[in-house]
């Protein structure tokens, strides 16, 4: 069995897609599953919204619990562009598992995401030149690895594949196409602990398995006309202008009231208008697009921490009050807080629609979740109105 440890839920369901298109058979848990079958074992954490402290914590329990599991293979998805406590939790994790060391290999050359002499670059540009500088929680401000890690008094690696790895420590490895994540997945050896982005867990899927995908894989099918919501929680640029144009042409797009987005109490109270236009649309549309205006989220007044549990709040109270069969987030920490309030603990990937795009069964009766990173695109139709 390989498992995964993710530090958000879209990253998650990222790499669960990618084992739904090796044919593995793959559950997606929010908890260890101590009795699990499956082949690729992916749990979900939130730690990159927490606190350092925190977020150590929790890997470190899910590690524990993984280790009992006796994997085959542990890899540690993080973000592709270092967001998040990436090096505390590698830290933690090589104490616990005995590994000598930790490859961490976080560029994506077949998304533009490419590191070249110790610098990231997001399509030829350097990565803090581009909208994650402006990431709520994790603002980018320089393109050099070692500012992104915040290595400070720790030392990391960073080297080209061709280089021998040292004996210890952890290394960051660059790669400027896929050729490059191939020759570092030739260096997985037994104590070393694996973790990076998508691309590279990937070409270890690659690896492992020989290239052997057998037959087509089973498509849970929509059943006719269904109901559908739409959860955009990302403040990327793309996402919100697409919204706008929806908005402008008659969509059925409800913005978070200015009052709610402006409160600070978390009561059901609060939803009730918000909640009756968005089951109007539904009931009118079959669709309904929940977002939040960027123009609310310039006050000083705004508290972005609280807006996603709002967002989360609002569609918990729309599930309760309407049949939405199929639930289409954006967001890796906005879809945490909506299946936290929800309760949706396990998932089961039935569809990869594009790279990074998972449609999942739920353990909620006749609800599937389709999530996403804010920074990936949808698959073209998808967002059809």
């Amino acid at each position: 069995m390989i498992v995964v440890i993710a530090d958000d839920f879209t990253g998650a369901a990222e790499l669960a897609g990618i084992g739904v298109r090796y044919r593995l058979n793959v559950e997606l848990v929010t908890e260890v599953n101590k009795d699990t079958k499956a082949d690729l074992l992916v749990i979900a954490t939130d730690t990159r919204s927490l606190p350092q402290l925190e977020a150590v914590q929790i890997m470190q329990e899910h590690t524990k619990a993984l280790l009992a599991l006796q994997p085959a293979l542990i890899f540690k998805k993080t973000d592709s562009v270092l967001r998040g406590h990436v090096l505390a939790e590698l830290r933690a994790q090589l104490s616990l598992t005995g590994f000598d060391k930790a490859l961490l290999v976080a560029a994506n050359p077949a998304l533009g995401r490419t590191i070249v002499n110790g610098t990231y670059y997001l399509h030829g540009k350097p990565v803090h030149e581009s909208s994650f500088s402006d990431d709520p929680d994790f603002p980018i401000a320089s393109s050099a690895i070692v500012d992104m890690l915040r290595c400070r008094n720790f030392p990391v690696h960073i080297q080209r594949p061709e280089i021998s790895l040292p004996a210890a420590g952890i290394i960051a490895g660059e790669a400027s196409d896929t050729g490059d994540l191939d020759a570092w997945a030739a260096k997985m050896d037994n104590s070393t602990l694996l973790a990076g982005a998508s691309g590279f867990f990937t070409a270890i899927l690659e690896k492992l398995l020989a290239g052997k995908r057998s037959g087509d894989p089973k498509v849970l099918p929509k059943e006719g006309e269904v109901t559908s919501l739409f959860v955009c929680g990302t403040t990327f640029a793309n996402s919100r202008h697409a919204i706008k144009k929806i908005k402008a042409a008659g969509g059925p797009v409800c913005y978070m009231p200015n009052d709610l987005v402006l409160s600070a109490q978390l009561d059901a109270t609060s939803y009730v208008k918000w909640a009756n236009e968005v089951v109007a649309r539904l009931n009118t549309h079959r669709k309904a697009i929940v977002a939040i205006h960027e123009d609310a989220t310039r006050d000083a007044a705004v508290d972005p921490s609280l807006l996603k549990d709002k967002m989360a709040g609002l569609v918990f109270e729309v599930l309760q009050r309407s049949k939405v069969q199929e639930l289409i987030v954006e967001g890796g920490a906005t879809a945490w807080a909506l299946i936290k309030q929800a309760g949706f603990t396990r998932f089961f990937p039935v569809e990869e629609m594009a790279p990074g795009v998972v449609r999942m069964q739920t353990n909620h009766t006749g609800l599937f979740i389709t999530v996403k990173p804010g920074s990936y695109q949808w698959p073209d139709g998808l967002w059809n109105f």
